[in-house]
């Protein structure tokens, strides 16, 4: 693609979010599955050195706005997607991460040069080479993540790209990078099966020789968690290089807290019931911008407290939403931020900086835009914004969800509905932007998602409630956002399917057979049957995970193991099923889904079953999203919206029409 393509490709994009198309001047704009398939939400932008530029990946490339908003510029034209966008400390060049290896770009223009060969390890493959690239203070290394020998180590490359030292050896994974201010130390995580929920590493670097010059010490080890889905993350440096700021859960909840890099135990610097999380230093130091759901448990938004501890503030007063990525300027009065809500997939926000914080004020200043990404028709569809509803489970649990409700809705009329089921477990569905439950809500679903326990969000002990318990009481939360439905007299109880991926698609097979008087029909993507057989095949961290969270090896716990095999209790499906997989999914094997369509054909179950070449964990070609999503609206129109006489002359039991109306 040439680079004036690029240019006219990114203005489209980047200014849509100025009109509203309709398809004439009285009727709501109507989507399309090319819509889905359009969307792309905007990266982490980085900021330059003087505050002027933010680079950031668009559509595979890297383009360059100013910080004062305004038209992208392209800066590169080369293939395959890119990552990990950094300035060099003079704001002459960017390195990203493309094609397993580690680049540089010069920020002025030119052709990119490859620092590193990315030679591929074993393993996961999507970790399997070079990322996540770092520069040093004095631009003379960069520190980047990397996966040659089968696990995450840690090397450095020369900004020439002449010299590249592993500084990592250990069996362990080491990553998430931190330089001190001078360049002279990085602060990382290690993790292995002994210290899962990580060790903060601290190691002298050379800047000479590009190597550390001793063994790293230890500053903190935290705590196992035992679901085992927590761990340290990145660490920001406070600007006079003493202090670490950091996230842990030692109080059940994630908390900023603030560490000596000469020694001494973390300090708490927020406290109370919420998660707060990515802590960056002020340039002066003297404050904390980070991000927190402690106004609403389903939104995150920016906040500021005192880096000493004090009462923290909201950046902003902007309407529900999720906010991340708080970025300082240069001179401490602006704070750059992304942002997402119902109907856009991600903004470029800033707000100021002020004597508000300095007085303690509460509430916020409104976010000015620099770059916007709302898709024209999304916003003119006529759709309600999502709610977050609650609900109590089986044993008296409160459990939230976000509900679309289908365009047109009127009170007193019973819907179809679909139970869109979020993976990880330690996932949340949240007032962000989800096309695919926009796009059902106009096709007349009614849509719930429910953050089951085992989610994130709502605090440790409600994340672990899942351990050695999978597919027991999280289902029943599941069940109860159905039963939830229909006693608000919103949802047909004859009309009500399931769907979801990965851990969403395992708690779709946990429904469908251990209540299969629920859910009429169920769409199971890329999910675990067999959780023996999953940790023998998936990758060692996943597999490392769920051992924890079912509280032993198959060997040990198995009943455990037992109540999480759906194999045994296929015969009692009633729903037909529609299953999906990725043909090279490193994350849950395709094996899963084979062996839950072997025992679905032999039970004489309705099913159908679709795998995609080269798709790895979900589907990341254009063509492969649009063919799933044509197939998954088909599958649930043909048993909760049936329409007749169509003229079909296939022979085959379930037809999936691929067009739209």
């Amino acid at each position: 693609m040439n680079r004036r393509a690029i240019v006219v490709m990114a203005l489209i994009a980047f200014s849509a979010a100025a009109y509203s198309y309709r398809t004439s001047a009285n009727e709501p704009a109507r989507l399309t599955l090319e819509d889905l398939a359009s969307v792309e939400a905007l990266q982490a932008p980085s900021l330059s050195p003087d505050g002027k530029w933010f680079a950031l990946s668009w559509q595979g490339q890297i383009v360059l706005v100013s910080s004062e908003g305004g038209w992208p510029t392209p800066l590169t034209s080369t293939p395959g997607g890119k990552s990990g966008l950094d300035w060099s400390p003079d704001g002459k060049s960017i390195v990203f991460a493309s094609g397993g290896a580690i680049w540089s770009a010069p920020a002025g223009g030119g052709q990119p040069v490859r620092l590193t060969e990315g030679a591929r390890g074993s393993g996961d493959p999507r970790t399997s080479a070079d990322r996540s690239p770092r520069w040093s203070p004095n631009g003379k290394w960069i520190v980047f993540e990397t996966g040659r020998r089968g696990n995450g180590d840690l090397a450095v490359v020369s900004a020439d790209g002449l010299t590249t030292n592993l500084l990592t050896s250990a069996p362990a994974d080491e990553g998430s990078p931190a330089w001190s201010p001078d360049g002279t130390k990085i602060a990382y995580v290690e993790r292995s099966p002994e210290y899962f929920s990580g060790r903060l590493r601290l190691a002298d670097f050379d800047v000479n020789s590009g190597r550390f010059k001793d063994v790293a010490k230890v500053l903190h080890e935290a705590p196992q968690d035992s679901g085992g889905g927590w761990s340290i993350r990145r660490v920001s440096w406070s600007p006079d290089g003493k202090s670490l700021a950091l996230v842990l859960q030692d109080t059940g909840w994630d908390k900023l807290y603030l560490l000596p890099v000469n020694g001494g135990k973390p300090r708490a610097i927020t406290d109370g019931e919420s998660e707060d999380d990515d802590p960056v230093f002020s340039p002066d130091g003297r404050w904390l911008a980070f991000v927190s759901n402690r106004a609403r448990r389903e939104e995150r938004h920016v906040w500021i407290t005192p880096a000493e501890g004090g009462r923290a503030r909201r950046l902003t007063n902007a309407p529900a939403g999720v906010e991340s990525n708080p970025q300082w300027s240069p001179d401490g009065r602006l704070i750059y931020f992304n942002r997402s809500s119902s109907f856009e997939p991600g903004a470029l926000a800033v707000a100021p900086f002020g004597r508000e914080a300095e007085s303690g004020a509460e509430g916020g200043q409104a976010p000015r835009f620099l770059i916007r990404t709302q898709p024209r028709n999304f916003a003119a569809t006529g759709l309600r914004d999502p709610e977050v509803i609650h609900y109590t489970s089986k044993d008296g649990l409160e459990i939230s969800g976000i509900l679309y409700k289908p365009l047109g809705f009127q009170s007193g009329a019973r819907c179809p509905a679909v139970l869109w089921i979020h993976g990880g477990p330690e996932g949340q569905d949240n007032l962000n932007f989800d096309p695919w439950a926009l796009y059902l809500a106009q096709q007349g679903y009614l849509v719930l998602e429910p953050n089951y326990r085992g989610s994130n969000g709502y605090g440790e002990k409600f994340r672990n409630l899942n351990v050695e318990d999978s597919g027991g009481g999280e289902v029943d939360d599941v069940v109860a956002g159905a039963q939830y439905l229909v006693a608000q007299g919103l949802a047909d109880p004859g009309r009500i399917a399931i769907g979801g991926g990965s851990h969403g698609g395992t708690m779709v097979a946990y429904a469908v057979t251990k209540r299969p008087e629920v859910f009429k029909v169920a769409i199971e993507l890329y999910g675990v049957v067999d959780r023996a057989t999953y940790i023998e095949r998936t990758n060692r961290n996943a597999a490392i995970r769920w051992m924890r969270k079912m509280g032993g090896a198959p060997q040990e716990k198995p009943q455990v193991y037992a109540k999480a095999n759906v194999l045994a209790d296929v015969p009692k499906i009633t729903a037909p099923l529609l299953i999906m997989h990725g043909e090279d999914d490193p994350q849950v094997p395709p094996y899963e889904s084979q062996q839950f369509v072997a025992a679905l054909k032999k039970a004489g179950k309705t099913h159908l079953y679709f795998t995609y070449p080269k798709e790895q964990h979900g589907f990341s070609q254009r063509e492969h999203k649009l063919d799933a999503w044509r197939k998954q609206l088909a599958f649930l129109n043909r048993y909760l919206q049936p329409q007749y006489g169509r003229s079909i002359t296939s022979t085959s039991e379930i037809v999936l029409d691929e067009k739209e109306d």
